[in-house]
């Protein structure tokens, strides 16, 4: 049983890692252009941070989030996909479609992230 137990801490600590190297992958270079160019808007950045942490915490942790995830895990790999992938295309679309201001959603989608990685290490965190 210990060994099972070293086995799962090692794979969340290798989970850990390769998170926040995803993270500093897709951040670092948007948030390097936006900070050079003086663009970023840094209300947005913060609203950013702290919705998406908050869905990704206490949102998801509550039953519409459980339903939600329960619902997700039940489509299978093939509707999880078709459901990513159809809202890729509508957010594409409605960058394109629309005249929309991109450093506010930049800056929102580049705080969302930060969000989403401060509430995995938050979770790694609880879990020592």
């Amino acid at each position: 049983m210990n060994a099972d137990a070293d086995r799962d801490d090692r794979s969340r600590k290798r989970s850990l890692k390769w998170t926040l190297g995803l993270v500093a992958l897709v951040t670092v270079p948007p948030a390097l252009q936006l900070y050079e160019d003086g663009t970023v808007s840094w209300m947005l950045l913060l609203l950013g941070v702290v919705s998406w942490a908050v869905a990704a915490g206490p949102v998801a942790a509550s039953d519409l989030g459980r339903r939600v995830g329960s619902w997700f895990e039940s489509i299978g790999y093939r509707g999880r996909g078709a459901v990513i992938v159809a809202f890729a295309v509508l957010v594409w679309t409605s960058l394109f479609s629309f005249d929309l201001p991109t450093v506010p959603i930049q800056s929102f989608l580049l705080g969302g992230i930060v969000g989403l990685a401060a509430a995995e290490i938050w979770r790694y965190a609880r879990s020592e």
